[in-house]
Protein backbone atom coordinates (compact mmCIF):
# COMPACT_ATOMS: atom_id res chain seq x y z
CA UNK A 1 0.00 0.00 0.00
CA UNK A 2 1.65 3.29 -1.07
CA UNK A 3 2.40 5.80 1.85
CA UNK A 4 -0.05 8.28 3.00
CA UNK A 5 2.56 11.21 3.46
CA UNK A 6 3.54 13.77 0.63
CA UNK A 7 4.22 17.00 1.44
CA UNK A 8 2.15 18.82 -1.66
CA UNK A 9 -0.51 17.04 -0.51
CA UNK A 10 -0.83 17.43 3.12
CA UNK A 11 0.26 21.95 2.38
CA UNK A 12 -3.07 21.84 -0.40
CA UNK A 13 -5.21 19.61 2.39
CA UNK A 14 -4.30 22.20 5.14
CA UNK A 15 -4.01 25.19 3.74
CA UNK A 16 -7.31 24.58 1.93
CA UNK A 17 -8.88 23.22 5.65
CA UNK A 18 -8.07 26.59 6.73
CA UNK A 19 -9.87 28.73 3.93
CA UNK A 20 -13.18 26.68 4.50
CA UNK A 21 -13.02 27.66 8.47
CA UNK A 22 -12.44 31.04 7.08
CA UNK A 23 -15.36 30.74 4.69
CA UNK A 24 -18.10 29.86 7.52
CA UNK A 25 -16.13 32.76 9.70
CA UNK A 26 -16.86 35.79 7.17
CA UNK A 27 -19.97 37.44 6.75
CA UNK A 28 -22.47 36.39 4.02
CA UNK A 29 -21.46 37.98 0.94
CA UNK A 30 -19.02 39.10 -1.59
CA UNK A 31 -16.12 38.03 0.92
CA UNK A 32 -17.85 34.21 1.32
CA UNK A 33 -18.27 34.61 -2.78
CA UNK A 34 -14.68 34.82 -3.41
CA UNK A 35 -13.13 32.16 -0.95
CA UNK A 36 -16.04 30.09 -2.67
CA UNK A 37 -14.76 30.83 -5.84
CA UNK A 38 -11.08 30.65 -5.46
CA UNK A 39 -11.53 26.90 -3.51
CA UNK A 40 -13.27 26.04 -6.65
CA UNK A 41 -10.89 27.46 -9.73
CA UNK A 42 -7.83 26.57 -7.74
CA UNK A 43 -9.27 22.91 -7.55
CA UNK A 44 -9.57 22.57 -11.18
CA UNK A 45 -5.51 23.93 -11.91
CA UNK A 46 -4.50 21.53 -9.01
CA UNK A 47 -5.84 18.41 -10.71
CA UNK A 48 -4.15 19.94 -13.72
CA UNK A 49 -0.51 20.21 -11.62
CA UNK A 50 -1.10 17.00 -9.83
CA UNK A 51 -1.33 15.02 -13.60
CA UNK A 52 1.90 17.14 -15.08
CA UNK A 53 3.43 15.82 -11.84
CA UNK A 54 3.03 12.83 -11.01
CA UNK A 55 2.40 11.59 -14.69
CA UNK A 56 0.06 8.94 -15.05
CA UNK A 57 -0.03 6.45 -17.93
CA UNK A 58 -3.17 7.69 -18.48
CA UNK A 59 -3.74 11.41 -18.47
CA UNK A 60 -7.27 11.36 -20.09
CA UNK A 61 -9.45 10.96 -17.20
CA UNK A 62 -7.45 13.66 -15.45
CA UNK A 63 -8.04 16.19 -17.73
CA UNK A 64 -11.77 15.19 -18.00
CA UNK A 65 -11.61 15.45 -13.56
CA UNK A 66 -10.11 19.17 -13.99
CA UNK A 67 -12.70 19.97 -16.60
CA UNK A 68 -15.36 19.19 -14.80
CA UNK A 69 -14.63 21.02 -11.86
CA UNK A 70 -13.59 23.71 -13.89
CA UNK A 71 -17.64 24.06 -14.83
CA UNK A 72 -18.47 23.16 -11.89
CA UNK A 73 -16.21 26.57 -10.39
CA UNK A 74 -17.68 28.61 -13.47
CA UNK A 75 -21.16 27.65 -12.53
CA UNK A 76 -20.42 28.67 -9.02
CA UNK A 77 -19.13 32.15 -10.19
CA UNK A 78 -22.00 32.69 -12.56
CA UNK A 79 -24.57 32.11 -9.84
CA UNK A 80 -22.77 34.13 -7.44
CA UNK A 81 -22.52 36.87 -10.10
CA UNK A 82 -26.44 36.37 -10.65
CA UNK A 83 -27.75 36.30 -7.19
CA UNK A 84 -30.62 33.93 -7.34
CA UNK A 85 -30.68 32.96 -11.16
CA UNK A 86 -33.60 31.43 -12.97
CA UNK A 87 -34.50 28.30 -13.26
CA UNK A 88 -32.87 27.51 -15.70
CA UNK A 89 -29.62 29.21 -16.35
CA UNK A 90 -26.04 29.37 -17.51
CA UNK A 91 -25.03 28.54 -14.36
CA UNK A 92 -27.35 25.01 -14.85
CA UNK A 93 -25.69 24.24 -18.44
CA UNK A 94 -22.49 24.33 -16.56
CA UNK A 95 -23.36 22.15 -13.48
CA UNK A 96 -24.82 19.94 -15.23
CA UNK A 97 -22.14 19.65 -17.78
CA UNK A 98 -19.71 18.93 -15.27
CA UNK A 99 -20.82 15.56 -14.39
CA UNK A 100 -21.00 13.50 -17.07
CA UNK A 101 -17.28 14.84 -17.32
CA UNK A 102 -16.73 13.42 -13.90
CA UNK A 103 -18.41 10.02 -15.08
CA UNK A 104 -16.69 9.59 -18.36
CA UNK A 105 -13.06 9.90 -16.33
CA UNK A 106 -14.29 7.36 -13.78
CA UNK A 107 -15.50 5.22 -16.51
CA UNK A 108 -12.36 6.08 -18.21
CA UNK A 109 -10.48 4.58 -15.02
CA UNK A 110 -12.19 1.99 -14.65
CA UNK A 111 -11.76 0.49 -18.20
CA UNK A 112 -7.83 0.80 -17.99
CA UNK A 113 -7.75 -0.70 -14.31
CA UNK A 114 -9.39 -3.92 -15.92
CA UNK A 115 -12.63 -3.71 -13.74
CA UNK A 116 -14.92 -3.90 -16.43
CA UNK A 117 -14.14 -7.39 -16.64
CA UNK A 118 -15.16 -8.11 -12.84
CA UNK A 119 -18.94 -8.58 -14.18
CA UNK A 120 -20.11 -10.08 -10.84
CA UNK A 121 -18.59 -7.02 -9.19
CA UNK A 122 -20.06 -4.48 -11.36
CA UNK A 123 -23.34 -6.50 -10.81
CA UNK A 124 -23.41 -5.44 -7.03
CA UNK A 125 -23.05 -1.97 -8.25
CA UNK A 126 -25.79 -1.88 -10.23
CA UNK A 127 -27.72 -3.23 -7.18
CA UNK A 128 -26.53 -0.82 -5.11
CA UNK A 129 -27.32 2.01 -7.92
CA UNK A 130 -30.86 0.44 -8.40
CA UNK A 131 -31.19 0.80 -4.60
CA UNK A 132 -30.31 4.48 -4.94
CA UNK A 133 -32.43 5.29 -7.51
CA UNK A 134 -35.66 4.15 -5.90
CA UNK A 135 -34.54 6.46 -2.67
CA UNK A 136 -33.88 9.64 -5.03
CA UNK A 137 -37.26 9.19 -6.88
CA UNK A 138 -39.30 8.74 -3.34
CA UNK A 139 -37.01 11.34 -1.57
CA UNK A 140 -36.56 13.87 -4.17
CA UNK A 141 -37.51 13.15 -8.01
CA UNK A 142 -41.18 12.25 -6.79
CA UNK A 143 -41.07 15.93 -4.81
CA UNK A 144 -40.07 17.55 -7.92
CA UNK A 145 -42.53 15.97 -10.14
CA UNK A 146 -45.73 16.92 -7.94
CA UNK A 147 -44.03 20.45 -7.22
CA UNK A 148 -46.83 23.04 -8.04
CA UNK A 149 -46.15 26.10 -10.07
CA UNK A 150 -42.87 25.09 -12.07
CA UNK A 151 -42.54 25.15 -15.56
CA UNK A 152 -41.23 22.60 -17.44
CA UNK A 153 -38.00 23.76 -18.33
CA UNK A 154 -37.48 24.85 -14.72
CA UNK A 155 -38.93 21.01 -13.42
CA UNK A 156 -36.79 18.80 -16.28
CA UNK A 157 -33.72 21.35 -14.84
CA UNK A 158 -34.49 20.55 -11.01
CA UNK A 159 -35.12 17.09 -11.42
CA UNK A 160 -31.88 16.36 -13.87
CA UNK A 161 -29.60 17.63 -10.84
CA UNK A 162 -30.32 14.13 -8.52
CA UNK A 163 -30.38 12.33 -12.27
CA UNK A 164 -26.60 13.00 -12.40
CA UNK A 165 -25.98 12.27 -9.12
CA UNK A 166 -27.53 8.99 -9.92
CA UNK A 167 -25.26 8.71 -12.78
CA UNK A 168 -22.10 9.76 -10.52
CA UNK A 169 -23.17 7.49 -8.02
CA UNK A 170 -23.18 4.62 -11.23
CA UNK A 171 -20.02 5.97 -12.14
CA UNK A 172 -18.01 5.59 -8.91
CA UNK A 173 -19.62 2.43 -8.05
CA UNK A 174 -18.28 0.63 -11.24
CA UNK A 175 -14.65 2.12 -10.62
CA UNK A 176 -15.28 0.79 -6.61
CA UNK A 177 -14.60 -2.60 -8.28
CA UNK A 178 -10.83 -1.45 -9.38
CA UNK A 179 -7.44 -2.95 -7.95
CA UNK A 180 -6.92 0.23 -6.86
CA UNK A 181 -8.38 -0.49 -3.17
CA UNK A 182 -6.57 1.02 0.19
CA UNK A 183 -4.59 3.52 -2.44
CA UNK A 184 -4.46 6.88 -0.75
CA UNK A 185 -5.48 8.63 -4.14
CA UNK A 186 -8.59 5.96 -3.96
CA UNK A 187 -10.09 6.72 -0.45
CA UNK A 188 -9.21 10.54 -1.22
CA UNK A 189 -10.98 10.58 -4.44
CA UNK A 190 -14.37 7.98 -2.91
CA UNK A 191 -14.51 10.84 -0.18
CA UNK A 192 -14.67 13.53 -2.45
CA UNK A 193 -17.66 12.30 -4.74
CA UNK A 194 -19.16 11.22 -1.05
CA UNK A 195 -18.96 14.68 0.23
CA UNK A 196 -20.11 15.72 -3.05
CA UNK A 197 -23.15 13.53 -2.87
CA UNK A 198 -24.00 14.43 0.35
CA UNK A 199 -24.06 18.05 -0.48
CA UNK A 200 -26.55 17.71 -3.45
CA UNK A 201 -28.94 15.24 -1.69
CA UNK A 202 -28.78 18.04 1.28
CA UNK A 203 -30.01 20.48 -1.34
CA UNK A 204 -32.35 18.29 -3.82
CA UNK A 205 -34.03 17.59 -0.73
CA UNK A 206 -34.75 21.40 0.00
CA UNK A 207 -33.88 23.66 -2.62
CA UNK A 208 -35.76 26.42 -1.61
CA UNK A 209 -34.72 26.74 1.86
CA UNK A 210 -30.86 26.80 0.64
CA UNK A 211 -29.13 30.51 1.15
CA UNK A 212 -25.38 31.07 0.12
CA UNK A 213 -23.00 30.04 3.02
CA UNK A 214 -24.95 27.46 4.48
CA UNK A 215 -23.41 24.52 6.12
CA UNK A 216 -24.34 22.54 2.64
CA UNK A 217 -21.46 24.17 0.98
CA UNK A 218 -18.51 22.79 2.82
CA UNK A 219 -19.46 19.21 1.36
CA UNK A 220 -18.83 20.97 -1.87
CA UNK A 221 -15.77 22.71 -0.39
CA UNK A 222 -14.74 19.81 0.86
CA UNK A 223 -14.81 18.00 -2.13
CA UNK A 224 -13.06 20.30 -4.88
CA UNK A 225 -10.23 20.10 -1.99
CA UNK A 226 -10.58 16.05 -1.85
CA UNK A 227 -10.07 16.26 -5.64
CA UNK A 228 -7.62 18.68 -6.06
CA UNK A 229 -5.69 16.24 -3.30
CA UNK A 230 -6.18 12.79 -5.48
CA UNK A 231 -4.47 14.32 -8.03
CA UNK A 232 -1.80 15.88 -6.20
CA UNK A 233 -0.75 12.73 -4.58
CA UNK A 234 2.05 10.18 -6.16
CA UNK A 235 -0.89 7.26 -5.67
CA UNK A 236 -2.76 8.55 -7.85
CA UNK A 237 -1.05 7.14 -11.07
CA UNK A 238 -2.22 3.33 -9.39
CA UNK A 239 -5.75 4.12 -10.07
CA UNK A 240 -5.53 3.38 -13.67
CA UNK A 241 -2.84 0.63 -13.15
CA UNK A 242 -4.78 -3.10 -14.30
CA UNK A 243 -4.47 -5.51 -11.65
CA UNK A 244 -1.63 -7.67 -12.01
CA UNK A 245 -3.68 -11.14 -11.64
CA UNK A 246 -7.41 -11.57 -11.40
CA UNK A 247 -8.85 -12.78 -8.43
CA UNK A 248 -9.52 -16.57 -8.55
CA UNK A 249 -11.29 -16.81 -5.37
CA UNK A 250 -15.14 -16.33 -4.34
CA UNK A 251 -15.54 -13.65 -2.62
CA UNK A 252 -18.61 -13.73 -0.05
CA UNK A 253 -17.94 -11.60 2.72
CA UNK A 254 -19.90 -9.97 5.59
CA UNK A 255 -19.36 -6.49 3.85
CA UNK A 256 -20.90 -7.87 0.52
CA UNK A 257 -23.42 -9.79 2.25
CA UNK A 258 -25.01 -6.70 4.14
CA UNK A 259 -24.69 -4.66 1.18
CA UNK A 260 -27.13 -6.63 -0.90
CA UNK A 261 -29.53 -7.38 2.18
CA UNK A 262 -29.55 -3.96 2.69
CA UNK A 263 -30.45 -3.00 -0.66
CA UNK A 264 -32.93 -5.49 -0.74
CA UNK A 265 -34.81 -4.40 2.31
CA UNK A 266 -34.67 -0.63 0.72
CA UNK A 267 -37.90 -0.49 -0.75
CA UNK A 268 -39.42 -2.04 2.69
CA UNK A 269 -37.46 0.92 4.70
CA UNK A 270 -39.16 3.70 1.93
CA UNK A 271 -42.37 2.61 2.92
CA UNK A 272 -41.84 2.14 6.23
CA UNK A 273 -40.39 5.98 6.42
CA UNK A 274 -42.93 7.44 4.38
CA UNK A 275 -45.69 5.89 6.75
CA UNK A 276 -44.41 6.87 9.82
CA UNK A 277 -44.14 10.60 7.71
CA UNK A 278 -47.72 10.28 7.03
CA UNK A 279 -47.00 10.50 2.97
CA UNK A 280 -47.71 8.36 0.54
CA UNK A 281 -45.67 6.23 -0.99
CA UNK A 282 -45.47 6.14 -5.13
CA UNK A 283 -46.65 2.35 -4.77
CA UNK A 284 -45.85 1.67 -8.62
CA UNK A 285 -42.29 3.07 -8.28
CA UNK A 286 -41.27 1.09 -5.12
CA UNK A 287 -43.11 -2.07 -6.39
CA UNK A 288 -41.13 -1.71 -9.69
CA UNK A 289 -37.61 -1.36 -7.59
CA UNK A 290 -38.49 -4.18 -5.25
CA UNK A 291 -38.95 -5.98 -8.21
CA UNK A 292 -35.85 -4.97 -10.41
CA UNK A 293 -33.89 -5.39 -6.64
CA UNK A 294 -34.95 -8.90 -6.07
CA UNK A 295 -33.97 -10.20 -9.19
CA UNK A 296 -30.75 -8.76 -9.42
CA UNK A 297 -29.96 -10.24 -5.70
CA UNK A 298 -31.49 -13.48 -6.80
CA UNK A 299 -28.96 -13.71 -9.88
CA UNK A 300 -26.19 -12.62 -7.80
CA UNK A 301 -27.05 -15.34 -5.08
CA UNK A 302 -27.58 -17.69 -8.11
CA UNK A 303 -24.04 -16.70 -9.53
CA UNK A 304 -22.38 -17.09 -5.62
CA UNK A 305 -23.85 -20.62 -5.44
CA UNK A 306 -22.78 -21.94 -9.30
CA UNK A 307 -19.21 -19.94 -8.58
CA UNK A 308 -19.21 -22.06 -5.24
CA UNK A 309 -20.18 -25.67 -7.17
CA UNK A 310 -17.93 -24.69 -9.94
CA UNK A 311 -14.68 -24.45 -7.02
CA UNK A 312 -16.45 -27.58 -5.51
CA UNK A 313 -15.90 -29.41 -8.75
CA UNK A 314 -12.38 -28.06 -9.21
CA UNK A 315 -11.68 -29.50 -5.35
CA UNK A 316 -13.12 -32.74 -5.97
CA UNK A 317 -11.06 -33.06 -9.55
CA UNK A 318 -7.75 -32.08 -7.97
CA UNK A 319 -8.77 -34.37 -5.13
CA UNK A 320 -9.07 -36.76 -7.52
CA UNK A 321 -5.48 -36.25 -9.95
CA UNK A 322 -3.48 -35.97 -6.21
CA UNK A 323 -4.75 -39.47 -5.54
CA UNK A 324 -4.07 -40.95 -8.52
CA UNK A 325 -0.64 -39.23 -8.84
CA UNK A 326 0.03 -40.57 -4.82
CA UNK A 327 -0.60 -44.04 -5.97
CA UNK A 328 1.72 -43.50 -9.45
CA UNK A 329 4.29 -42.09 -6.91
CA UNK A 330 3.97 -45.43 -4.09
CA UNK A 331 4.43 -47.36 -7.15
CA UNK A 332 7.34 -45.29 -8.57
CA UNK A 333 9.00 -45.85 -5.63
CA UNK A 334 8.00 -49.47 -5.65
CA UNK A 335 9.86 -50.17 -8.82
CA UNK A 336 12.61 -47.56 -8.44
CA UNK A 337 13.56 -49.55 -4.55
CA UNK A 338 13.63 -52.85 -6.44
CA UNK A 339 15.39 -51.17 -9.01
CA UNK A 340 17.86 -50.20 -7.18
CA UNK A 341 18.32 -53.56 -5.07
CA UNK A 342 19.02 -55.34 -8.21
CA UNK A 343 21.71 -52.74 -9.12
CA UNK A 344 23.05 -53.28 -6.00
CA UNK A 345 23.28 -57.05 -6.38
CA UNK A 346 24.50 -56.83 -9.67
CA UNK A 347 27.43 -55.10 -8.50
CA UNK A 348 27.96 -57.29 -6.14
CA UNK A 349 27.76 -59.99 -7.98
CA UNK A 350 30.50 -58.44 -10.59
CA UNK A 351 32.86 -57.46 -7.89
CA UNK A 352 33.07 -60.66 -6.48
CA UNK A 353 33.14 -62.64 -9.74
CA UNK A 354 36.12 -59.77 -11.06
CA UNK A 355 38.14 -60.16 -7.20
CA UNK A 356 39.05 -63.67 -8.11
CA UNK A 357 40.80 -62.98 -11.43
CA UNK A 358 42.35 -59.52 -10.47
CA UNK A 359 44.07 -61.74 -7.20
CA UNK A 360 45.64 -64.56 -9.65
CA UNK A 361 46.82 -61.51 -11.66
CA UNK A 362 48.22 -59.94 -9.23
CA UNK A 363 49.99 -62.88 -7.70
CA UNK A 364 51.91 -64.03 -10.90
CA UNK A 365 52.56 -60.44 -10.88
CA UNK A 366 54.67 -60.02 -7.80
CA UNK A 367 56.13 -63.68 -8.60
CA UNK A 368 57.23 -62.45 -12.18
CA UNK A 369 59.07 -59.16 -10.39
CA UNK A 370 60.77 -61.35 -8.32
CA UNK A 371 62.64 -63.14 -10.94
CA UNK A 372 65.18 -61.45 -13.34
CA UNK A 373 64.04 -59.21 -15.84
CA UNK A 374 64.85 -56.89 -17.93
CA UNK A 375 64.32 -53.21 -17.49
CA UNK A 376 61.11 -52.94 -20.12
CA UNK A 377 59.98 -55.80 -18.69
CA UNK A 378 60.30 -54.98 -15.06
CA UNK A 379 58.57 -51.35 -16.11
CA UNK A 380 55.72 -53.11 -17.66
CA UNK A 381 54.91 -55.44 -15.37
CA UNK A 382 55.26 -52.53 -12.52
CA UNK A 383 52.53 -50.85 -14.60
CA UNK A 384 50.30 -53.88 -15.16
CA UNK A 385 50.50 -54.22 -10.86
CA UNK A 386 49.72 -50.71 -10.17
CA UNK A 387 46.65 -50.68 -12.22
CA UNK A 388 45.88 -54.42 -10.69
CA UNK A 389 45.88 -52.43 -7.21
CA UNK A 390 44.23 -49.70 -8.16
CA UNK A 391 41.36 -51.78 -9.75
CA UNK A 392 41.44 -54.03 -6.61
CA UNK A 393 40.66 -51.09 -4.26
CA UNK A 394 37.65 -50.16 -6.78
CA UNK A 395 36.51 -53.42 -6.41
CA UNK A 396 36.57 -53.60 -2.88
CA UNK A 397 35.15 -50.22 -2.61
CA UNK A 398 31.99 -51.92 -4.89
CA UNK A 399 31.77 -54.48 -2.33
CA UNK A 400 31.99 -52.54 0.67
CA UNK A 401 28.59 -50.16 -0.85
CA UNK A 402 27.21 -53.01 -1.84
CA UNK A 403 27.16 -54.66 1.66
CA UNK A 404 26.32 -51.09 2.92
CA UNK A 405 23.10 -50.49 1.04
CA UNK A 406 22.28 -54.09 2.16
CA UNK A 407 22.62 -53.40 5.51
CA UNK A 408 25.33 -56.20 5.97
CA UNK A 409 27.85 -53.88 7.68
CA UNK A 410 29.60 -55.82 9.92
CA UNK A 411 31.97 -54.59 13.25
CA UNK A 412 34.36 -55.92 15.50
CA UNK A 413 35.20 -53.30 17.86
CA UNK A 414 37.89 -53.44 20.24
CA UNK A 415 39.96 -51.19 21.73
CA UNK A 416 42.00 -48.86 19.76
CA UNK A 417 44.81 -46.19 19.89
CA UNK A 418 43.70 -43.70 16.99
CA UNK A 419 46.56 -42.32 17.56
CA UNK A 420 48.56 -46.23 16.30
CA UNK A 421 45.95 -46.05 13.67
CA UNK A 422 46.72 -42.32 12.13
CA UNK A 423 50.43 -43.17 12.32
CA UNK A 424 49.85 -46.71 10.65
CA UNK A 425 48.04 -45.60 8.32
CA UNK A 426 50.37 -42.32 7.50
CA UNK A 427 53.18 -44.72 7.00
CA UNK A 428 51.39 -46.70 4.67
CA UNK A 429 50.59 -43.74 2.10
CA UNK A 430 54.30 -42.32 2.78
CA UNK A 431 55.43 -44.04 -0.07
CA UNK A 432 52.68 -42.17 -2.34
CA UNK A 433 53.54 -39.30 -0.93
CA UNK A 434 57.11 -39.19 -1.59
CA UNK A 435 56.21 -39.91 -4.63
CA UNK A 436 54.83 -36.58 -5.08
CA UNK A 437 57.16 -34.88 -3.18
CA UNK A 438 54.66 -34.52 -0.51
CA UNK A 439 55.19 -33.02 3.10
CA UNK A 440 53.20 -35.79 5.09
CA UNK A 441 53.02 -34.98 8.62
CA UNK A 442 51.47 -36.73 12.01
CA UNK A 443 50.41 -34.85 14.93
CA UNK A 444 49.14 -37.34 17.52
CA UNK A 445 50.41 -36.73 21.20
CA UNK A 446 48.89 -38.69 24.28
CA UNK A 447 46.78 -41.86 23.13
CA UNK A 448 43.26 -41.51 22.27
CA UNK A 449 41.34 -44.74 22.95
CA UNK A 450 38.04 -45.71 21.32
CA UNK A 451 36.19 -48.72 20.63
CA UNK A 452 36.22 -49.16 17.01
CA UNK A 453 36.74 -52.02 14.28
CA UNK A 454 40.32 -51.67 13.82
CA UNK A 455 40.19 -52.43 9.94
CA UNK A 456 37.41 -49.85 9.55
CA UNK A 457 38.94 -47.39 11.34
CA UNK A 458 42.44 -47.96 9.03
CA UNK A 459 39.83 -48.00 5.81
CA UNK A 460 38.54 -44.75 6.61
CA UNK A 461 41.96 -42.99 7.51
CA UNK A 462 43.40 -44.60 4.60
CA UNK A 463 40.17 -43.23 2.19
CA UNK A 464 40.93 -39.81 3.82
CA UNK A 465 45.05 -39.79 3.20
CA UNK A 466 44.66 -41.00 0.05
CA UNK A 467 42.31 -38.45 -0.68
CA UNK A 468 44.80 -35.89 0.26
CA UNK A 469 47.70 -37.09 -1.26
CA UNK A 470 45.26 -37.38 -4.70
CA UNK A 471 44.19 -33.69 -4.63
CA UNK A 472 47.20 -32.01 -2.92
CA UNK A 473 49.60 -30.27 -6.10
CA UNK A 474 53.49 -31.91 -5.83
CA UNK A 475 55.23 -30.40 -3.10
CA UNK A 476 51.96 -29.68 -1.17
CA UNK A 477 51.40 -30.47 2.70
CA UNK A 478 49.42 -33.07 4.15
CA UNK A 479 49.02 -32.46 8.55
CA UNK A 480 47.07 -35.61 10.15
CA UNK A 481 46.06 -34.43 13.88
CA UNK A 482 44.91 -36.70 16.53
CA UNK A 483 42.94 -34.85 19.82
CA UNK A 484 40.89 -36.27 22.76
CA UNK A 485 38.33 -32.86 23.69
CA UNK A 486 35.46 -34.66 24.83
CA UNK A 487 35.41 -36.60 21.85
CA UNK A 488 38.27 -38.65 19.69
CA UNK A 489 38.95 -35.73 17.05
CA UNK A 490 40.91 -36.36 13.98
CA UNK A 491 41.37 -34.81 11.13
CA UNK A 492 43.23 -34.62 7.80
CA UNK A 493 44.26 -31.06 6.31
CA UNK A 494 45.30 -30.65 2.86
CA UNK A 495 46.95 -27.86 0.66
CA UNK A 496 45.26 -29.05 -2.31
CA UNK A 497 42.79 -27.53 -4.75
CA UNK A 498 39.57 -27.94 -2.49
CA UNK A 499 36.62 -27.10 -3.15
CA UNK A 500 33.50 -24.52 -2.63
CA UNK A 501 31.30 -24.19 0.51
CA UNK A 502 28.93 -25.33 -0.95
CA UNK A 503 30.06 -28.33 -2.52
CA UNK A 504 31.26 -29.60 0.70
CA UNK A 505 27.91 -30.15 2.00
CA UNK A 506 27.79 -32.97 -0.47
CA UNK A 507 31.47 -34.61 -0.94
CA UNK A 508 29.97 -37.54 0.89
CA UNK A 509 27.33 -38.26 -1.26
CA UNK A 510 28.11 -42.03 -3.43
CA UNK A 511 29.74 -41.15 -6.75
CA UNK A 512 29.85 -37.13 -6.50
CA UNK A 513 32.72 -35.80 -7.34
CA UNK A 514 33.81 -31.90 -7.17
CA UNK A 515 33.73 -29.30 -10.58
CA UNK A 516 37.62 -28.56 -9.84
CA UNK A 517 38.14 -32.99 -9.82
CA UNK A 518 36.05 -33.19 -13.15
CA UNK A 519 37.80 -29.85 -14.87
CA UNK A 520 41.65 -31.34 -13.90
CA UNK A 521 40.72 -34.99 -14.75
CA UNK A 522 42.08 -36.52 -11.54
CA UNK A 523 40.95 -39.87 -11.33
CA UNK A 524 38.34 -41.17 -8.93
CA UNK A 525 35.19 -42.75 -8.21
CA UNK A 526 33.72 -40.69 -5.87
CA UNK A 527 33.36 -43.71 -2.93
CA UNK A 528 36.18 -42.86 -0.74
CA UNK A 529 34.72 -40.33 1.49
CA UNK A 530 31.26 -41.64 1.03
CA UNK A 531 32.71 -45.02 2.59
CA UNK A 532 34.72 -42.93 5.07
CA UNK A 533 31.36 -41.25 6.33
CA UNK A 534 29.56 -44.76 6.75
CA UNK A 535 32.21 -45.82 8.68
CA UNK A 536 32.26 -42.81 11.20
CA UNK A 537 28.27 -43.33 10.76
CA UNK A 538 28.13 -46.83 12.05
CA UNK A 539 30.76 -46.48 14.94
CA UNK A 540 28.27 -43.41 16.35
CA UNK A 541 30.83 -40.70 15.24
CA UNK A 542 30.38 -37.73 12.63
CA UNK A 543 32.37 -36.50 9.33
CA UNK A 544 32.77 -33.30 8.65
CA UNK A 545 34.36 -31.23 5.02
CA UNK A 546 35.18 -27.16 4.83
CA UNK A 547 37.20 -25.42 2.53
CA UNK A 548 40.68 -24.58 4.31
CA UNK A 549 41.76 -20.88 5.10
CA UNK A 550 44.14 -20.07 2.19
CA UNK A 551 43.27 -23.22 0.07
CA UNK A 552 42.79 -26.86 0.56
CA UNK A 553 40.56 -28.69 2.67
CA UNK A 554 39.85 -30.28 6.27
CA UNK A 555 38.39 -33.11 6.92
CA UNK A 556 37.43 -33.90 10.81
CA UNK A 557 36.40 -37.06 11.73
CA UNK A 558 34.58 -37.19 15.88
CA UNK A 559 33.84 -40.28 17.72
CA UNK A 560 32.85 -41.25 20.86
CA UNK A 561 36.04 -41.75 23.81
CA UNK A 562 36.21 -45.21 24.96
CA UNK A 563 34.83 -45.14 28.68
Amino acid sequence: MSSWRDKPTELLLASGGLLVVVYFLVPRGNAQSVIYDVIGVTSAVLIAVGMRRNAPSLRAPWLLFALGNLFFAVADIIFNIIVNPPVPSVADAFYLAGYPLLVLGLLLLLFAAGGHRRIAALGDAAIVTSGFVLLQWVFVLDAIVDMPGLGVGERVVTAAYPLMDIVLLAGLAGFFVTAAWRTPAFLLLVTSIFFLLVADEAYGVGPNSYRSGDWVDAGWLVSYLLWAATALHPSMRELSSPARRPQRRLNVGSGRIAMLMGTLLAPAAVLLIQDLRGIGAPVAAVVSASAVISVMVVLRLAGILRALERIRTRERLARADSEQAQRLLEAQNVRLVEADRMKDEFVALISHDLRTPLTSIMGYVELSLDEELGDDARSFLEVVSRSSNRLLRLVDDLLFVARLQSGRLDLTPSRLDLNEVARQAAEEARGRADAKDLELVVDANGPVPVDADRGRMFQLLDNLISNAVKFTPDGGTIEIRVRANGDACLEVCDTGIGFTAAEAARVFERFYRTDRAVERQVPGTGLGLFIAAAIADAHGGRISAHPREGGGAVFKVELPLAT
